[in-house]
C-alpha cells in the first residue's frame, strides 16, 4: 500500500512537471508572438523585453533568439548582436541566418578569421544564396589582397560586379567594388559605387567619410563642405564629424567659415556648454590667448548658468600663458566650498591637468576622485583616472573604467585609444587591434588615430592594411606630411619604389616638405641597394646646401659603409673647414677618427664639444663609450657621473647608468634607475622588460614578484626571445612551469650563447621535476661562461641530479612540457 502511495504520488509530481514544463514553453511562445507583432508596429523596444521573457522561459528557442539577434543588428547594437549570433550557432550550429549573419558582421569588423569560419558553413548550406556569394567574393578578394596577387584581385571584382548587376541587393559586394575602385584611383566610379552603397545604409559613417575622400580626390570642395554640413545635421551627437567639418576648414585656410560654423552651432542656454568652449578652444589654437580671453570675459560678463566652467578655461589661458601658480590659486579659490554640478566638475578636471603639469599629481588626482564620487560618468575625469591607472599598472582595473565609461561616450576615440592602451599592457592585441581600429572609425579617419593603427598594423607585418587605413586619412588631408612619410616608409618597407616615388613627388610639391622628400629619397636609395645613386644624390643636396650637415652626414656615412675610411675623414674635415664650429659636423669628425684609431684625438674632440655644447647628449654617450671600448673603467665612470650631473634627467644616459651599475653587480642601483626610467616611460616595452627582468632575477620578496609579473604582462604571446625569456622566468617563479616552458624553450633556442638564458630553462625543468632534461640543461650552462653565483648553483644541482640518476636510473620525468 505504502509503494503504491509513493508511486501515485511520483506519477502525480512527474505529470505536474511535465505540464509545468508545458506551460513554460506555451508561455514563451506567446511573449514570441507579442514580440513579433510589436516589431510590426515599430515598437522595438518593447519587442525586446518580449524576447528576453522568452529567453527566461526557453533559452533555446531557435526563432526568438534569430530575430532578437537580427533587431538588435538592425538596431545598431553590434556587439550584442553577434553574442547573440554565436549563442544562437552554438546552439544550432546549421541555422543558415546566423551562421550568415556572423559572417557579413565580422568582415565589417575586419576578423577574417571568424568571417572565414561562418562563412564556409553558409556556403555548405546555401552556395547559391547571392549573400553567402558576396562573402565569398571578400573572402577571396582578401586572400588576393595577401597575397599581392594584381590579376586574382581583377578577377573577383569582376565577380564582385557580376554578382551586384545580378543582385543589386547583395551589398557586401560593393566592398570589394570600392575598395577596388579606390586602388584604381578610379574616382568616379568609386563615387557612383560609394552612392549606391550609402543610398542603401545611409547610416553608415565610414562609407560617408569615404566618400568625402573621393570627393576631395574629383576636386570638388565645395561638395565636401555641403556633406560634412549634412553629416552634423544627420549625427547631432557625433563631435568626430563636427571636428572633421572644422579640420577640412582650416584645411582650406578658411578660418572665418569655421568660426562661423562654431558661432551658428552655440545656443547660450544649451544644457551644457560643449559648442561655446569649442568656439573659445577653436579662437585659443587659431586667433591666439587674446582673443579668445576676450570671447571669456564677455561670455562672463554676459552672464552664464556654466560660469565655473568659462572661469576655468580663463584660468587655464593664465597657466598656459606660464603664470601657473596665479592660474591654481584662482582655481582653488574658486572651487573652495563650491557645491557639486556638472560645470564644478570640469573645472576640477581641469584644475588636476594644471596640477599635473606643474608636479603635483597627488592633488590632482583627489580632485578627480571628487569628481568621480560626484559623478561616476564624467569622461574626461574617467580618462585622466584610468590613465594613471594604466601608468600604475592596475591594468584590468583601468579596462573596467573604461569600458563602462565607453557606455557613456560610445564615438570618443581618445577612450577607445586609452583603452587599445591598456589591452597592450595586459598583451591583449587583439583587443587592442579591436580599439585602434574603432578609434579611427570614430573618429573619422583623423591623422594621429590613424598613424597609431597603421603603424600597430605595419609591426605586425600587416602592411596593406596599413597602407589602406593611410590612404582613407590621406583622403581627407591629402597635404598631411606625418601621413605621407608613414606610408612612404611603409612603402620602402614592402619595396614598392614606384609607390614610395610617388609619394616623394608628392612631398616635393608641399611648402617645408623639401627635406622630408630628401630624406625619404635617401632611404629609398639606401634600401634599393644603390650607393652610387645615394652617394651622387647626397652630394647634389650638400652643393645646393639643401641641409648641408645632414646631406654630409649622409655622403660620410655612405663612406664609412663602402669601409672608405680616409675618404670619410677627408670628406668631413673639409666640411669643417666651412663651418668650423658646427657642433654635429665635429662630433662626427671625432667619430671618424675612432674608426681611424686615433683614439686620443677623438676624446680631445669630443671633450671640445661638450666644453662648447655640455647638452649635447650623442657627445656625452660616445665618450663614454670610447673609454669603455679602452676599457678604461674609472674613466668611463667618471664621464657618465659628469653627463648625469649635467643631463640628470636624460633617459639615454640614466639607460647607460643602468646598464653600468648591473653590469657591475650593484643590482638594487640598476633597479632603482629603471624604476626612475620607468615612472616616465612606462609604455616601452624594453624599460618593462628590462625592470621585470632585474626584479625577478634578484628578489625573493613575493610584492616584488607580483610587480615583476603585472609589468611584463604585455609581453604574452611575445615572439621576442629576450621577452620570452623575461616571461617565462617569471612564470617559472610564479610556479606556472607548463606555461613558463611555452616561452623559455624558444628563448633558449634563439639565445643559444646566453648561459643566463640557458639557466633559467634549466632551473624550470628542476622545479618541474624534470630531472633528466634539467640535467642536460644545466650540462649546457655550465659550457658557457657566467658569474661565480650562477656557477656554485649549476654545479651544485649537477652533482644533485646527477646522484639521483644513479640512485634512480629509470625515473622518467614527472611534468611534460
Amino acid at each position: 500500500m505504502l509503494r503504491r502511495l509513493f508511486t501515485g504520488l511520483f506519477l502525480v509530481a512527474g505529470l505536474a512537471f511535465l505540464s509545468a514544463c508545458e506551460s513554460d514553453e506555451e508561455r514563451a511562445e506567446q511573449h514570441f508572438q507579442t514580440a513579433l507583432q510589436l516589431i510590426e508596429e515599430g515598437d522595438e523596444e518593447r519587442a525586446v523585453i518580449e524576447l528576453r521573457n522568452v529567453f527566461q522561459l526557453d533559452g533555446f528557442h531557435e526563432e526568438a533568439r534569430e530575430t532578437y539577434a537580427g533587431l538588435q543588428r538592425r538596431r545598431g547594437e553590434t556587439s550584442e548582436a553577434f553574442r547573440q549570433y554565436l549563442r544562437l550557432i552554438e546552439q544550432y550550429p546549421e541555422n543558415f541566418n546566423g551562421r550568415l549573419a556572423l559572417a557579413e558582421m565580422s568582415i565589417e569588423a575586419g576578423d577574417w578569421e571568424e568571417a572565414e569560419r561562418d562563412g564556409r558553413v553558409a556556403a555548405e548550406l546555401r552556395p547559391e544564396d547571392p549573400s553567402v556569394r558576396a562573402v565569398l567574393v571578400n573572402l577571396d578578394y582578401r586572400d588576393a589582397l595577401e597575397a599581392d596577387d594584381a590579376e586574382r584581385k581583377e578577377e573577383v571584382f569582376e565577380e564582385a560586379s557580376a554578382l551586384l548587376q545580378e543582385h543589386p541587393d547583395a551589398r557586401l559586394a560593393l566592398r570589394v567594388v570600392i575598395d577596388q575602385l579606390l586602388l584604381r584611383q578610379d574616382w568616379q566610379g568609386a563615387l557612383a559605387a560609394l552612392d549606391s552603397a550609402i543610398e542603401a545604409t545611409p547610416d553608415r559613417q565610414d562609407l560617408r567619410t569615404l566618400r568625402l575622400g573621393v570627393m576631395n580626390q574629383i576636386g570638388d570642395e565645395d561638395a565636401i563642405v555641403e556633406e560634412l554640413l549634412a553629416m552634423v545635421e544627420q549625427f547631432p551627437e557625433d563631435e568626430n564629424v563636427r571636428d572633421t567639418l572644422l579640420r577640412w576648414y582650416m584645411y582650406r585656410n578658411d578660418a572665418d567659415a569655421a568660426e562661423e560654423f562654431l558661432r551658428s552651432e552655440v545656443d547660450p542656454n544649451a544644457e551644457t556648454p560643449d559648442q561655446q568652449v569649442q568656439l573659445v578652444e577653436f579662437l585659443t589654437e587659431v586667433r591666439g590667448r587674446d582673443v579668445a580671453r576676450a570671447e571669456l570675459d564677455k561670455i562672463i560678463e554676459n552672464g552664464t548658468p556654466h560660469e565655473a566652467t568659462f572661469r576655468a578655461l580663463r584660468a587655464a589661458l593664465i597657466f598656459d600663458a606660464g603664470a601657473k601658480d596665479e592660474a591654481i590659486a584662482e582655481m582653488e579659490a574658486m572651487l573652495e566650498g563650491a557645491e557639486p554640478s556638472a560645470d564644478v566638475n570640469d573645472a576640477r578636471v581641469t584644475l588636476a591637468h594644471m596640477l599635473v603639469a606643474n608636479g603635483n599629481p597627488v592633488v590632482a588626482r583627489s580632485q578627480i576622485e571628487m569628481v568621480l564620487e560626484n559623478d561616476r560618468s564624467h569622461v574626461q575625469a574617467s580618462k585622466l583616472k584610468a590613465t594613471w591607472l594604466i601608468e600604475d599598472d592596475e591594468t584590468d582595473e583601468a579596462i573596467a573604467l573604461l569600458r563602462e565609461t565607453l557606455g557613456e561616450a560610445p564615438r570618443d576615440a581618445e577612450l577607445m585609444t586609452l583603452l587599445a592602451r591598456a589591452h597592450e599592457r595586459v598583451g591583449h592585441t587583439t583587443l587592442m587591434a579591436e580599439m585602434l581600429s574603432l578609434a579611427v572609425e570614430a573618429s573619422g579617419n583623423a591623422p594621429e588615430e590613424s598613424l597609431r593603427y597603421a603603424n600597430f598594423l605595419a609591426e605586425s607585418d600587416r602592411e596593406i592594411a596599413a597602407e589602406s587605413v593611410l590612404l582613407d586619412a590621406l583622403r581627407l588631408q591629402p597635404e598631411n606630411i606625418s601621413i605621407l612619410m608613414t606610408l612612404g616608409t611603409l612603402y620602402i618597407q614592402i619595396e614598392d619604389w614606384g609607390r614610395t616615388q610617388g609619394v616623394i613627388d608628392k612631398l616635393e610639391t608641399l611648402p617645408d616638405a623639401t627635406n622630408r622628400a630628401n630624406e625619404l629619397t635617401a632611404r629609398m636609395l639606401e634600401a634599393q641597394g644603390r650607393q652610387d645613386a645615394l652617394m651622387s644624390f647626397l652630394e647634389g643636396l650638400e652643393a645646393e646646401g639643401s641641409g648641408p650637415s645632414g646631406a654630409t652626414l649622409g655622403v660620410v656615412r655612405s663612406l664609412v659603409a663602402r669601409d672608405d675610411l680616409d675618404g670619410a675623414l677627408s670628406h668631413i674635415e673639409n666640411a669643417l673647414e666651412s663651418k668650423p664650429g658646427d657642433v654635429v659636423l665635429r662630433s662626427v669628425h671625432a667619430a671618424v677618427l675612432v674608426l681611424h684609431g686615433r683614439t686620443d684625438q677623438a676624446e680631445t674632440e669630443y671633450r671640445e664639444v661638450l666644453e662648447d655644447a655640455p647638452e649635447n647628449q650623442g657627445a656625452w654617450l660616445a665618450l663614454y663609450r670610447l673609454q669603455l671600448m679602452l676599457d678604461d673603467q674609472e674613466k668611463a665612470s667618471a664621464v657618465l657621473d659628469d653627463a648625469l650631473a649635467t643631463l640628470p634627467e636624460n633617459p639615454q644616459l640614466m639607460w647607460a647608468k643602468a646598464e653600468r651599475l648591473q653590469t657591475a653587480g650593484d643590482f638594487e642601483g640598476a633597479i632603482s634607475v629603471y624604476d626612475a626610467l620607468y615612472d616616465r616611460f612606462s609604455d616601452s616595452a624594453v624599460v618593462a622588460n628590462n625592470l621585470a627582468s632585474l626584479l625577478t632575477d634578484h628578489s625573493d620578496d613575493p610584492e616584488d614578484l607580483e610587480r615583476a609579473w603585472r609589468i611584463a604582462r604585455r609581453l604574452v604571446d611575445t615572439e621576442e626571445p629576450v621577452f620570452q625569456d623575461t616571461y617565462g622566468w617569471i612564470m617559472s617563479r610564479r610556479g606556472d612551469h607548463r606555461e613558463a616552458f611555452k616561452y623559455l624553450i624558444p628563448a633558449a633556442e634563439a639565445l643559444s650563447s646566453d648561459p643566463y638564458v640557458q639557466y633559467h630553462l634549466a632551473a624550470t625543468y628542476a622545479a618541474a621535476g624534470q630531472n633528466a632534461e634539467a640535467l642536460e640543461q644545466f650540462k649546457v650552462v655550465q659550457s658557457l661562461e657566467t658569474d661565480d653565483k650562477i656557477s656554485e648553483v649549476v654545479e651544485t644541482e649537477i652533482a644533485r641530479l646527477t646522484a639521483l640518476a644513479e640512485e634512480n636510473p629509470d625515473t622518467s620525468t614527472t611534468e611534460n612540457n
